[in-house]
């Protein structure tokens, strides 16, 4: 009766040790100790991508400006266009003046996309 499982006395719970792997402590350790730098790079992160929507702010509005600036020129060019054109060639003249009206609503469309940019 040696070898028997019942002859064995059970030890009690208080003498036993609980002993937790040094796995778990090592991951407590780093989820403590790497907390703040994992909020410092998402702040980081976060600073960027703001940087990102000012510069693409500012392009926008830079391309705004150069569209402006162009059609202003083709307003003008075709004004001058309509003054040279208007007496001598009738069908011409209203080409012309549609693609001023055109060029007028563009122009407004324009200032219009800019403003509420802003």
């Amino acid at each position: 009766m040696k070898n028997s499982r019942l002859s064995k006395i059970p030890s009690p719970l208080w003498n036993r040790r609980w002993t937790t792997p040094i796995k778990v402590f090592l991951t407590l350790l780093l989820i403590v100790a790497f907390h703040s730098a994992g909020f410092a790079q998402i702040d980081e992160l976060v600073d960027q991508v703001n940087e990102a929507e000012q510069g693409t702010a500012q392009i926008g509005n830079s391309i705004f400006r150069i569209i402006k600036i162009a059609a202003g020129v083709l307003l003008a060019i075709a004004a001058l266009a309509f003054l040279i054109i208007r007496e001598q060639n009738q069908d011409m003249a209203r080409k012309v003046g549609n693609a001023i009206v055109g060029l007028v609503i563009f122009y407004g469309l324009i200032e219009i996309g800019e403003n509420l940019a802003n």
